[in-house]
């Protein structure tokens, strides 16, 4: 019995581990920006409670953690995971970085919120939540670059 339920999660755990893409995603704002200025480029900011919000991990789950999203954001962005969780602790340190995002990125504290920012801090666009689906999602990602790219 206990080798059948070894067994059982160590399948679980091979089949949830993240599909490796090189995607930059980040749950550190200083990388986060760091690699966007490096790479040109804007980060997706998605203010999330992974433990407690339940739209907020069916979006980690179904769109976020798809291997279509992971590809996209690859050659498009930088993802930046700000996560308040109620029931695991995360690092005081980082707790306090997430807090001053959320001061200017989230002071109504929406959750899931998902925003377009600079590499500067630049608040670009909200996003509106497309309901569950991958593909409309990056829709909306890619007419906002689009957009952005117009501008400059």
């Amino acid at each position: 019995m206990t080798r059948r339920l070894a067994g059982t999660i160590y399948l679980l755990f091979i089949l949830l581990l993240p599909f490796n893409t090189g995607a930059q995603v980040f749950t550190d704002p200083d990388k986060a920006f760091a690699a966007a200025a490096g790479n040109n480029r804007r980060v997706l900011l998605v203010f999330q409670g992974s433990d407690w919000c339940i739209p907020c991990i069916r979006l980690e789950r179904q769109v976020l953690s798809s291997p279509r999203f992971l590809q996209f954001v690859q050659d498009s962005l930088v993802v930046l995971k700000a996560d308040f969780p109620q029931r695991s602790k995360i690092d005081p340190a980082l707790a306090s970085r997430y807090d001053k995002l959320a001061a200017s990125f989230n002071p109504e504290g929406a959750f899931p919120k998902i925003l377009l920012l600079s590499a500067q801090q630049q608040n670009l666009a909200t996003l509106a939540q497309t309901g569950l689906a991958t593909e409309p999602f990056i829709a909306q990602i890619k007419a906002l670059l689009r957009s952005y790219a117009a501008k400059m």
